[in-house]
């Protein structure tokens, strides 16, 4: 099976060379380009329309895609935001305790370790790092208003998956189970159309999809 034919305008541009990331710096198939065409050529035909065709047709569409790749019944449950950052701080930002004791892997990917540092130096949080193997017996305790891994291990690859266990123990008033899948998402099969109501997913484009 080969690809190749999704990435003619990257392949012509430098024929001799051979590209094997597949990690944030792959090549850009050809689709991407269309894209950029019709976004420029959106804004330019519909100038200060342009949102209604975004908002209206594009971002639904999206919704559809992606709740599709990730097998949830409600494309409305699909947020999209410039990146998981700002997805994680309307998280935060939504559950009144503060303290907030949270509860995570030791192997997070910088974003959510940076941030989660910050708030522990500003005593807005409290964060108990165990390894992976025994982030779902420690959530079990109780002890905790969040409960946050990734679904695939940056650092390791290493692939979790107790998304049951963990989905199981979610509450409306706590603790809120947050999975990030960044380095999941159209990288391994995702299914979470079980635990549509239970879990927080965050993910993005720029790995895999």
């Amino acid at each position: 099976m080969t690809y190749k034919h999704l990435f003619q305008r990257a392949l012509a541009a430098a024929p001799e060379r051979l590209h094997f990331a597949a990690h944030s710096h792959h090549l850009w198939p050809d689709a991407s380009y269309v894209g950029q065409l019709a976004a420029w050529e959106d804004a330019a035909r519909l100038a200060d329309r342009k949102w209604e065709r975004v908002m209206g047709e594009i971002w639904p569409a999206a919704q559809h895609h992606v709740a599709a790749e990730l097998g949830l019944p409600d494309p409305n449950s699909i947020v999209f935001a410039p990146n998981t950052h700002d997805l994680l701080l309307r998280i935060i930002s939504a559950l009144p305790q503060r303290p907030l004791r949270i509860l995570a892997s030791d192997g997070e990917f910088h974003s959510f370790r940076r941030q989660s540092e910050r708030w522990e130096e500003a005593s807005t949080a409290t964060v108990e790092r165990v390894p992976l193997e025994q982030i779902v017996a420690r959530a079990q305790s109780g002890a905790h208003d969040l409960v946050f891994v990734s679904q695939v291990q940056f650092n390791t690859g290493h692939l979790f998956t107790q998304l049951a266990d963990l989905a199981a123990l979610a509450r409306p008033e706590g603790p809120w189970v947050v999975i990030d899948g960044y380095h999941a998402f159209m990288a391994t099969p995702v299914d979470i159309g079980a635990y549509a109501d239970k879990l927080f997913y965050l993910a993005g484009g720029y790995k895999y999809a």
